[in-house]
């Protein structure tokens, strides 16, 4: 998983595969450590929502808590 913070000019997760194939993409915001907001919008790899709903079991399974994330 790659999660970086969006600037302009500089490593994108596009850059992280070269454009190539990806099982999700999408924006989460987090604070502190905490994932407060996650949703599937990449204007590169147009995510399905069924890649989305793979991305939200594999947290799930890796005990991510999304009691209280914003979908």
């Amino acid at each position: 998983m790659h999660v970086a913070e969006k600037k302009k000019g500089k490593f994108q997760h596009s850059s992280f595969l070269a454009g190539g194939a990806t099982t999700a993409a999408g924006r989460l915001v987090a604070h502190d450590g905490v994932l407060e907001a996650i949703w599937p919008y990449s204007g590169h790899y147009h995510p399905t929502e069924e890649n989305f709903m793979e991305f939200i079991s594999f947290l799930e399974e890796h005990h991510v808590d999304l009691t209280n994330v914003k979908r």
